[in-house]
């Protein structure tokens, strides 16, 4: 393969996962918003659901967000009574974000929608070609490179 053709491959390639991010973030919008949600939210609350209480800097690299955007997320779920700061079981100096019976009721409330609204997006797309994906994604996310300082 040529330079000037691996170029155009890379190219192509960005732009697919630019416009596919796009496209995902347009159709899953009312899906989050028909539950007082944004994307952001979501990613924190499922990633609090999943792995259980959590250091700013720990959900920080989890979730990829920004330092700033998730200070505004993070605020936001404590107002809306979804999670909580609270001092860490292991060193009681630091501080974890735990959701709160809220937040849990919150994300088993809006779990359903959620998967309904993948398994409507993802409907031509057969389980094998899902796996070939994910894969790759991963593979090119282990590539990428991360800053610590930021999670991004």
């Amino acid at each position: 393969m040529t330079q000037k053709n691996r170029n155009r491959e890379n190219q192509a390639l960005v732009l697919a996962l630019l416009r596919s991010h796009q496209l995902f973030m347009r159709a899953m919008g009312p899906v989050f918003r028909s539950a007082g949600l944004t994307a952001p939210q979501w990613d924190v609350l499922e990633t609090l659901s999943t792995k259980g209480a959590l250091s700013v800097n720990q959900l920080m690299q989890l979730t990829l967000a920004t330092s700033g955007n998730l200070d505004v997320v993070v605020k936001n779920l404590i107002q809306a009574g979804y999670a909580e700061k609270t001092i860490d079981d292991n060193d009681r100096r630091a501080r974890v974000l735990r959701l709160t019976r809220a937040g849990r009721a919150k994300v088993a409330e809006f779990m359903p929608a959620h998967n309904l609204a993948l398994e409507q997006m993802f409907a031509g797309i057969s389980p094998q070609q899902q796996r070939e994906a994910i894969t790759t994604l991963n593979q090119l996310r282990r590539k990428l490179p991360q800053s610590q300082k930021d999670g991004t």
